[in-house]
């Protein structure tokens, strides 16, 4: 993307000469001053003082006013005359390769209105130019078109070295596992490797596309989009940033993430663009929740052990002094399972443990919990409960236990004993003492328990 423009000596622009982007500022009578950056305007004056010192300058780094973006380009300038400079200016300095065939061709066209010039003044005989002004004007731009021709021949050479490294950087990057995009400040994609589309779950070509307009979205942990955010201030601030485990949406597929953004800068600092890396880490999640759930989770009943339990119940507690709602706990112990054990073996003891565990966590609601605090002893905690609602959820519980009691072959049968104990805003009860109250009303249950079955076997 660039232009070649015809400019008078303090820059007012004569002819627009090629305008490959067509951008709407660079127009007849405008002074390329105008729309160049304000910290930059000094670095152009030195370059149009180099051209009538050297009649040619190439690869001056200038940033352009864009609206409210400034995007980089590289100038280059011949002197035509004392009246005349020809400006090249392109974003990309190995692009001015691409434009050198049309460069030349409107550099011929000068050369061309010269000649028709000098024709009068050249001697039929032996085609010498005699002498004037017109001569030496030929042998300056003559001069000029020789340099242009080196320029050309170190252009391709340092293309040919251009295309070499980034073959070399392309062929390292398509094949990372790394999702990788290069972008411009504007946010304008100018690669994204194969990874970085299957991560974005598309196959649609997003090179020359912007990136905040495609339907792509980054949220932290608050469930905020921060995306735009992030790019913004990476464009600001010129220094890398990392979010780690974001969510990142994309054309309709949810992904876990690591995302890394960083600058890419000139050798004078100045900001060119933002690689971004992208690493998705789905397989990373799975395999933390899974050690997650074994640290939180009872192996033989497959519920919360005691860790997780009491953490949950904290919180519970905590729910209630913030939301002013009622928390009650149900300490259970199993009947008899020292007998089984005993009797039956310790297999024949889990199993019992693993049926309780099933009934129990089978007749309360998704939002309510049960942990196993340790060998034969649980706990329900149900939030927002009242009393009549906490009996139900307990009358549920021993109906499926007799129901069980009734069809099952086991030699044995099923006894809990249990004991309630409520928790309201305002009255002090810690977990400790919740559980500490509940398990006293347990034993007295199960005291009812053996005393009602010692008078049975009377």
């Amino acid at each position: 993307m660039g232009f070649v423009v015809l400019t008078t000596q303090d820059l007012k622009i004569k002819k627009v000469l090629y305008n490959e982007a067509t951008l709407e500022f660079v127009n007849k009578d405008r002074l390329v001053t105008s729309f160049v950056d304000e910290n930059d305007k000094t670095k152009l004056l030195d370059f149009i003082k180099n051209i009538n010192k050297d009649e040619a300058e190439f690869g001056l780094e200038v940033h352009l006013v864009m609206g409210d973006k400034k995007v980089l380009y590289n100038f280059s300038g011949i002197k035509i005359n004392d009246k005349s400079y020809l400006i090249l200016a392109n974003k990309f300095k190995e692009d001015i390769i691409n434009y050198y065939d049309h460069f030349m061709k409107i550099n011929s066209e000068y050369l061309n209105k010269i000649r028709s010039l000098l024709k009068k003044q050249v001697v039929a005989k032996n085609d010498i130019i005699l002498s004037g002004e017109s001569a030496d004007l030929y042998n300056k731009i003559s001069q000029i078109n020789n340099e242009l021709t080196n320029v050309q021949r170190k252009l391709t050479k340092t293309n040919k070295e251009l295309e070499w490294q980034k073959e070399r950087y392309f062929a390292t990057l398509k094949s990372i596992g790394e999702g990788v995009i290069a972008l411009q400040c504007d946010n304008e994609i100018r690669f994204v490797n194969q990874a970085a589309y299957n991560i974005f779950n598309t196959n649609k070509n997003l090179e020359g596309k912007y990136l905040l307009e495609q339907n792509i979205k980054v949220f932290d942990e608050n469930n905020n989009d921060i995306f735009k955010k992030l790019l913004d201030k990476i464009c600001k601030e010129s220094e890398t940033i990392k979010k780690e485990d974001v969510k990142l949406i994309s054309f309709g597929k949810e992904t876990p993430i690591d995302l890394t953004l960083s600058p890419i800068e000139s050798k004078d600092n100045n900001l060119l663009g933002i690689v971004m890396v992208i690493s998705d880490i789905t397989l990373k999640k799975k395999h933390e929740e899974k050690l997650q759930k074994l640290a939180d989770t009872d192996r033989l009943t497959d519920i919360m052990n005691r860790r997780m339990g009491l953490q949950y119940l904290d919180k519970q507690v905590a729910r209630v002094k913030r939301e002013n709602i009622s928390l009650t706990v149900c300490f259970i112990d199993v009947n008899g399972l020292k007998n089984v054990n005993d009797t039956y073996g310790h297999n024949e003891g889990d199993k019992l443990l693993k049926i309780v565990a099933n009934i129990l966590k089978g007749n309360i609601r998704e939002t309510d919990a049960i942990a196993r605090l340790g060998g034969d002893e649980f706990l329900l905690i149900l939030s927002d409960f009242n009393k009549e609602e906490v009996s139900e959820v307990w009358n549920r519980i021993e109906e499926k236990i007799n129901i069980w009691n009734k069809n099952s072959d086991k030699p044995y049968n099923i006894s809990l004993s249990r004991g309630f104990a409520q928790k309201v805003k305002g009255d002090g009860l810690s977990s400790d003492k919740l559980i500490e109250k509940a398990d006293k009303k347990m034993y007295e249950d199960k005291e009812k328990h053996y005393k009602k079955k010692n008078k049975t076997m009377r």
